[in-house]
């Protein structure tokens, strides 16, 4: 089953750049879902419906790009509603030259019985960054992610923002929410109600995989797991969350929830 549901993810990836390479804007949408979500430079460019989108083809051929190519899928968390894959890619000029040789992660979710690509991130293969800097940002990414579990269980608004940038966009099931200051859900958590409708005492983050790490992004995977007054777990997430450095801060920039694998 998530080998067919990755294999569906990849082949509407693939007929994306096929019309990408088109420079077929109209054609494009047909391949995405929204909100749609485009993840550089620290900054997320949030596109909300169909009618919004455009992809500025003539910039990008200014840059000397002319086609692009897509060498390397690999599928990571899979469910019946998203996948995450992270695929590396090259650039062509129009001298059929690879200027860019790159690698992205996508998030791909189901939307009315279609898959589309709904986060795009991207960046240096990591053999083309020092081992050194790519150690340091992981270290520093997983870091903040601890620090965010803690101030979640020490139920510290405060603390948790210190782990947290704003604006910050996550998915979860077929929700999209999008924090645009410091008081906005998902920054701050009304940790008095979770405590009422789920009798929330504790969540701790377990098999910590960074996938893609740049000098300043880490798009790490894990699950999380939330425990209630008696010490039961009573649900099991996989996530991905894009950590990211602004400054000297590195923090939470964006989270994608898939399905809980368990319920109490």
């Amino acid at each position: 089953m998530a080998q067919d549901l990755g294999m569906q993810a990849q082949q509407e990836l693939e007929a994306f750049l096929e019309d990408w390479n088109r420079e077929d804007n109209e054609a494009l949408l047909d391949h995405l879902s929204f909100p749609h979500v485009t993840h550089r430079a620290g900054t997320l460019i949030i596109v909300d419906t169909p009618e919004d989108f455009v992809q500025d083809f003539k910039l990008l051929r200014s840059q000397g790009w002319r086609r692009s190519t897509f060498d390397h899928f690999e599928a990571q968390q899979v469910s019946e509603t998203k996948v995450n894959l992270l695929v590396d890619f090259r650039r062509y000029d129009e001298n059929d030259e690879v200027y860019a040789d790159m690698q992205a992660f996508y998030v791909m979710t189901l939307q009315d019985g279609r898959w589309g690509m709904q986060y795009r991130t991207g960046g240096p293969r990591p053999d083309q960054t020092e081992a050194s800097q790519l150690q340091r940002a992981e270290e520093q990414a997983t870091t903040a992610l601890h620090e965010f579990f803690a101030a979640f269980n020490a139920a510290d608004n405060e603390a948790l923002f210190a782990a947290n940038h704003v604006p910050q966009a996550i998915l979860f099931e077929q929700n999209f929410l999008y924090g645009e200051n410091r008081d906005a859900a998902p920054v701050t958590v009304n940790f008095k109600r979770l405590r009422e409708v789920e009798n929330w005492s504790r969540s701790e983050a377990e098999d910590i995989t960074p996938v893609h790490v740049t000098p300043d992004k880490a798009v790490i995977e894990f699950q999380f797991s939330r425990y209630n007054g008696n010490g039961e777990r009573y649900r099991t997430v996989p996530a991905v969350w894009v950590i990211t450095r602004k400054g000297e801060k590195w923090g939470v920039e964006f989270r994608s929830l898939m399905t809980p694998s368990f319920e109490l």
